[in-house]
Formats: C-alpha cells, structure tokens, sequence
C-alpha cells in the first residue's frame, strides 16, 4: 500500500460514494468525520462520565461501562442479562444529549441505509462501550470479528461489520490510533496471545498509518484489520464512545 494510504475526511455526507466499500477492500484505512459533538457537548458528557460509579475494567486492561460480545463468547445468556443494566446504565449518562443519536445519523447517510440497535428475539444487544484510557495506557495489536468469534451470536451472520469511535476526550499526548494494512485470517491464530490480541509478529512488515483522534470527532474502520491504540501520555485520559455495526438486508444494525 502507497505512503497515501490514509483516512477520507467527511465534511458533508456523501451519498454518491460508498466509502464502506473502500474500507472493506482496504482502499482507505479509515472514515472521519469530524466535529460529530462540538466540545461543550464532549465536556458535559465526560463529566457525567467521570462521576458514574460503574466504571469496570475490560479485555485489554481498560477501563469501560457496558458489556461487549467479547467478553461472553460462551456465555450468552450471561451477556443479554448484564446488557439490561449497563444499557440502563448508558441511558441514565446519556440522558440529555445522546451521541448515539447523532452517530447513527451520520452513519445513515453515509450508507444510505436506516440503522438501529440490535436484537436477538425479544433481547436487546448492548447499545455501545465508553472506554477509558488512562496515562500508561496503551491497547496492544488486536482486531475485532464476531463472524469467527460470536458464532453462537446472531450478528454473527453479518459478513461486513464496521467500528464506529466517537472521541469524547483527547489524550494530552500520545493515544493515536494505529490502523494496519493487514486484513486478520484464520492462519494468524497462531499469534494470538490468550489474554488479550496478538502478538507483534502478526503486523511484520505491514503497512500502517497512525490517526491522531481529535475530541468530537467519529472515526470508523473495519476491524478486521489490525490496529492498536498508542500508549497515552500526559494528564488527561482518551474517552471514547462506541459500538460495531454491520450489514442485515436493507438495513443496518449496531451492537457491542
């Protein structure tokens, strides 16, 4: 991949070009769109963030409220029922001005689909992550695929699913995103680290680009290439708000 690898900025939504086809073919390694929430949005989000007393630690050491797929491959039933709360949970920090809104929003005219949160029957999935990165902080090479890890889930079936980040809070320094010119396969299971991610040498030689995440920005990739997020530096914590989302027949749906 050429040295202008590098993300499509969306300063209005286009509906003319599909610019989730390029990220699946691995044409642009990410889609921005800048200034989703301006910073007094971020900030009274953040603070309300800060102050809730169900922060947890998740896979990759970080700090989180909700529940992700990730961490219930084989216990489903495990995972509908704490989603009850931490959706609860989301609701009550969201309750004045719910980024979700807007990033389903963006994401709908991007694809020129309606999108809405996933259910399985009568369950809801998880209606997104915040993440809490704090200084020292660093989340080693991953990549995200419910298609080979959740088979027993019913987004599992959506062979194209997508990362939608909002960033709430910007690192002082450090923080960047990573993304990797290398699409995960079944072979690279051997790099895997049982704890959390791969090992180093599944990246070897790939082509990468690093994307500084400024606050009110979305960004979205496709997961399935590898990425990493850089260790954070400085006094501030990267706060970031997000979901996965995918492709049913007419439509999409989101989950974490």
């Amino acid at each position: 991949m050429s040295i202008c690898w590098k993300p499509k900025i969306i300063t209005n939504l286009d509906l003319q070009t599909n610019y989730f086809d390029e990220l699946l073919s691995g044409k642009i390694p990410a889609i921005i769109v800048p200034k989703v929430l301006d910073q007094q949005e971020c900030q009274v989000l953040v603070d309300r963030i800060m102050l809730n007393n169900e922060i947890s630690i998740g896979l990759g050491s970080t700090k989180k409220i909700g529940e992700s797929i990730n961490s219930y491959i084989s216990n489903k039933m495990e995972y509908f029922k704490n989603v009850k709360q931490s959706n609860h949970c989301l609701g009550k920090i969201f309750s004045h001005n719910d980024p979700r809104e807007k990033m389903l929003s963006v994401i709908s005219g991007l694809s020129g689909k309606e999108i809405q949160f996933a259910k399985e029957k009568s369950l809801s999935y998880s209606k997104g992550m915040i993440r809490i990165y704090d200084p020292g902080d660093p989340v080693h090479v991953h990549r995200d695929n419910a298609s080979f890890e959740a088979t027993n889930f019913s987004i599992s079936t959506f062979s194209e699913q997508f990362s939608a980040v909002l960033h709430l809070q910007s690192a002082r320094y450090g923080g960047s995103l990573t993304v990797f010119d290398k699409i995960w396969t079944r072979s690279d299971e051997k790099f895997r680290d049982p704890e959390f991610g791969y090992s180093n040498d599944v990246i070897d030689g790939a082509f990468c680009t690093s994307i500084t995440c400024k606050q009110g920005d979305l960004v979205i990739i496709n997961p399935n290439n590898y990425h990493i997020v850089n260790t954070v530096e400085g006094n501030l914590s990267r706060i970031t708000f997000g979901f996965f989302f995918g492709h049913g027949n007419s439509y999409l749906s989101a989950w974490s």
